[in-house]
């Protein structure tokens, strides 16, 4: 059993039998599902345990207050979470919800002092209406994950780095207080206000845009050398690199550069304030 100081919240989520989801049920003291593809449950034991299967294309979503998100690759479709609770301030007023959806899990960390279901739902969390703040606590929960081959990983949190290594998924990760250093074969978008992001992707033909930017960090980010792309980047106070050649639209100075790689096509907005920016080819 774990210490007050350092107590697990092992969340392993997916598909159970029936009899068994029910008695998990009736142990976290989960509430009834709010809408027909939705159900919701509450954990404040110190210690739990759940995996279960995510599919290609299904999402992964964590949300986090305060501490770090760690993920890793796994094989095959069993997901794993596992919560680590960090004991300052008042850990009763910890909990997490877990939001199961027909494509796919939300799992928040919520600080309130009411552990009820319905504050989490994909993208947030919401706030307490008592005026009850969670800068009040200083209980940390920090999330370690495996996310098995192309399950979107979605990881936020506001008060810890996100570290996401050996990926085969698309990422999207955001942070304020902290690092964000992702690798994965496919690609991600990062954000964060304090902290750097460092970011490998092997997959260069990404949907949308990719977007890292910061403002107190660096953006260092390595892609196939292969790979063609429209860029935007800029800083303030720093310069910027890139292993690419660059066919430049207009101006070019050393802290803004616009224009494409190769055929261009795709979009990548690259941004800080005070830190550097590197483009860089994978394995240089």
């Amino acid at each position: 059993m774990s210490s007050a100081k350092n107590q697990f919240f092992g969340l392993f989520f997916g598909s159970l039998p029936p009899v068994i989801a029910l008695a998990g049920l009736l142990l976290a003291g989960s509430a009834p599902a709010r809408a027909q593809n939705e159900k919701r449950t509450v954990f404040k034991e110190s210690e739990f345990h759940w995996q279960g299967n995510l599919k290609p294309g299904h999402i992964l979503e964590i949300i986090g207050r305060n501490g770090g998100i760690d993920a890793t690759g796994t094989t095959g479709e069993a997901a794993q979470v596992e919560g680590i609770k960090q004991t300052n301030g008042e850990a009763n007023e910890v909990f997490v919800e877990m939001v199961e959806y027909s494509d796919g899990v939300t799992i928040c960390a919520v600080y309130e002092r009411d552990a009820q279901p319905g504050r989490c739902h994909r993208g947030g969390v919401d706030s307490d209406h008592h005026g009850w703040s969670w800068h009040n606590n200083r209980t940390k929960l920090n999330f370690n994950l495996k996310v098995p081959r192309g399950v979107l990983l979605k990881a936020t949190t506001t008060n810890g780095g996100i570290r996401c290594r050996d990926l085969n998924s698309i990422v999207e990760a955001s942070t304020t207080n902290g690092n964000v250093d992702v690798t994965t074969s496919e690609w991600a978008s990062a954000r964060t206000t304090n902290g750097g992001l460092m970011i490998a992707i092997g997959n260069a033909k990404w949907n949308g845009e990719v977007e890292l930017l910061t403002t107190n960090g660096s953006v260092r980010l390595s892609l196939p050398a292969s790979a063609e792309f429209k860029v935007r980047a800029a800083t303030t106070n720093g310069g910027i690199h890139t292993d690419f050649p660059v066919t430049v639209v207009g101006s070019f100075g050393s802290k803004d550069l616009s224009g494409t790689v190769g055929a261009g096509g795709r979009d990548l907005h690259l941004a800080t304030t005070n830190g550097g920016i590197e483009l860089r080819k994978s394995g240089s």
